[in-house]
């Protein structure tokens, strides 16, 4: 039975999740609390599967806790249940939660969540990845400009002047940025060549990715496989990043996941640096079978290494503390039926975007089909009928 425990400090509060959740006893073992300070001892005795936590409680608050509960229960998932939907409190608790869900909540969304947040956890926990990151030697480091541009954002009076110095200090960075904003894929009529301005018109979570992805495809070491493009491979992420942020903004989606689409498919191929610079010799082959058995990279690299690359850069991406969303994204970007999420999310526009990239980066963007993309799963979330719109509106990414 999977054990529940939900705190927070408003009594009526407690008594409607009691109230909503009373068809959930014969499946959970579920505990309330009114502070962090009578939920942490209960926490310590035992391992608990979910914590869901309201944000703004007096003494120790949501984010505090749930920094408490991820140091005492690593695999517990947990959840942000608030009704303060101020930028502050999502950025610190994107830090420390899997999910924030606002109040008031219904039982179908809350068992939708866990179910979600299981599914991925069930993916990063299997035997055969976890065996094969351990025989990983090095593993990328999270950026430190990334870290500074983190902390920047996180900052009481956060300055785009000074994310812009932050970035100016990575002269690759800085040329990745303007190549961006100066691209069709804005529409500008000027050139941009201040990096402040294009601080301000890429915006911070751009910014934040770009930092990201940009330092960990700086870290590979191209001269250990030769026959490797990396150059290709950031093309191709810099373009199913364009895609996948186009394909979200016509889906009417949120903020919060057209950044994420937009960071996921920046990295969705970050396995791929893991595995080739790590084993360099066994990626050969993976690149041998794709090429003489014309098998898909994923098939090849779970032939070679038994797992996939899709999921090792998802299990980096967990140690690094990103948010499940773009987690996800990564994860399931070449199996999304895989993903338990309902409707259009990051994981849709990264799987939709790179499938596009592929394509045209094969010269065959006017063929018919569209190879790789699950047509089972845009039909079973409602969006195989926007597919052709998709591909018309990256033609020119």
């Amino acid at each position: 039975m999977r054990r529940v425990i939900f705190v927070d400090d408003a009594p009526e509060i407690l008594q409607h999740l009691r109230r909503i959740l009373g068809p959930m006893q014969s499946e959970w073992d579920m505990q309330f609390f009114p502070s962090a300070a009578a939920a942490l001892p209960v926490i310590r005795e035992g391992a608990c599967d979910v914590v869901v936590s309201d944000m703004t409680m007096p003494v120790m608050d949501g984010a505090q806790f749930l920094s408490e509960v991820r140091t005492l229960s690593p695999e517990t998932i947990r959840i942000v249940l608030s009704g303060d939907q101020s930028p502050v409190n999502h950025l610190r608790s994107a830090a420390v939660a899997h999910r924030f869900l606002q109040k008031p909540v219904d039982l179908s969304v809350l068992k939708a969540t866990i179910a979600q947040a299981e599914a991925l956890r069930a993916v990063l926990a299997n035997p055969a990845l976890r065996s094969l990151v351990g025989e990983i030697k090095v593993l990328p480091s999270l950026p430190s400009i990334y870290q500074n541009l983190m902390q920047e954002m996180q900052a009481p009076q956060a300055s785009l002047k000074k994310a812009s110095r932050i970035v100016a200090k990575d002269l690759g960075m800085m040329t990745k940025i303007l190549q961006l904003v100066n691209s069709a894929f804005f529409g500008l009529r000027t050139h941009v060549s201040d990096p402040e301005q294009a601080v301000a018109l890429l915006g911070f979570d751009t910014i934040k990715s770009l930092a990201l992805s940009s330092q960990v495809f700086a870290q590979f070491d191209q001269g250990r496989l030769p026959s490797f493009s990396l150059e290709d491979l950031w093309r191709h992420a810099m373009l199913t990043g364009t895609c996948a942020r186009r394909i979200a903004k016509d889906a009417g989606a949120s903020q919060q996941v057209i950044d994420e689409a937009f960071t996921a498919a920046l990295l969705h191929d970050v396995g791929v640096l893991v595995l080739a610079a790590n084993k360099p010799e066994d990626y050969a082959r993976v690149c041998d079978l794709m090429r003489t058995q014309r098998m898909p990279d994923w098939a090849a690299e779970r032939d070679v290494f038994g797992a996939d690359h899709a999921h090792v850069g998802a299990y980096l991406l967990g140690i690094w503390g990103l948010g499940d969303g773009i987690i996800e994204a990564v994860a399931f970007h070449q199996h999304p039926g895989e993903c338990q999420a309902p409707g259009f999310t990051a994981v849709t526009a990264v799987h939709v975007a790179n499938a596009i990239a592929e394509q045209q980066a094969q010269g065959e963007a006017d063929t018919a089909d569209l190879a790789g993309v699950d047509q089972e799963y845009l039909a079973r979330e409602q969006c195989l009928l926007r597919l052709s719109g998709w591909r018309e509106l990256c033609a020119a990414a």
